[in-house]
């Protein structure tokens, strides 16, 4: 497990054109949708840099919330490590913009805010002495890629402008897990952690975490359970693109 900064190897995980969707669900009801999709960084020659992006939208039936937002992480060239972020969040009618750079050689990170309507600043920011960290669509990339890792350890995360970690508890235990996306139980890798944050979301993640990753290369999130402001919600696969990839649904060892 990777402590203190150190930037984790991506290895097989990310695809380019992989999407993966999720219902979020806040009791028995459905709260929205999570989109995440893998695109190689056309910016950078190197082909080990990635972005990802993460969608989430609030079930249009809901009276009570109204979320639409769109964050995007891109990863330094063959490790989860973020050196850039953007996003645009809708709560309601008012829309706000985010825009982060690292400067590895720097280790500094500028972050600027903006409402979304006006263009004016918000919120500008530059911290100080930052190695490597994630945050949004990288910290998710992250446990993927720690997912064959026995132990625990943490990662710094950036949240809502200031640095804070995430605690990952990886013991190899595995467990058939029933999602939408599949006709059969899948064979998952379970894992646990703690948010020394709150955000991530407009509900607000927190605290205490459990996910399923499927137990092959891939390792795919097939389900997650998290707290939230709200209170506890779950993430559940519904749908997902990836090519050449078929879940494994025994608990006998996997091929794939």
């Amino acid at each position: 497990m990777t402590q203190g900064g150190e930037p984790v190897a991506i290895t097989r995980v990310p695809q380019p054109g992989e999407i993966l969707r999720y219902k979020v669900k806040w009791h028995f009801v459905r709260l929205g949708t999570i989109t995440v999709r893998t695109f190689r960084d056309s910016t950078c020659a190197s082909p080990a840099d990635y972005k990802l992006s993460m969608t989430v939208e609030s079930n249009p039936d809901l009276s009570f919330v109204s979320i639409r937002e769109y964050n995007e992480s891109r990863m330094m060239s063959g490790f989860v490590g973020s050196r850039g972020f953007r996003a645009k969040h809708y709560d309601g009618e008012t829309c706000t913009t985010v825009q982060r750079k690292y400067d590895e050689a720097g280790q500094t990170v500028v972050s600027c805010v903006r409402n979304g309507d006006t263009g004016l600043v918000i919120r500008s920011d530059t911290l100080h002495a930052v190695s490597s960290y994630v945050e949004g669509p990288s910290l998710f990339l992250f446990a993927r890629c720690t997912n064959r890792t026995r132990g625990s350890g943490s990662i710094p995360t950036l949240v809502g402008g200031e640095m804070s970690k995430t605690d990952f508890q990886f013991d190899g235990e595995i467990e058939e897990v029933e999602v939408d996306a599949c006709d059969q139980p899948v064979r998952t890798r379970k894992f646990t952690g703690f948010a020394h944050w709150t955000g991530g979301t407009s509900v607000g993640l927190t605290g205490e975490f459990t996910g399923w990753l499927s137990d092959d290369d891939a390792a795919v999130p097939m389900r997650a359970e998290m707290r939230t402001l709200l209170g506890p919600i779950t993430l559940e696969l519904e749908q997902w693109t990836r090519d050449g990839w078929i879940p494994p649904t025994t608990l006998q060892a996997s091929t794939h």
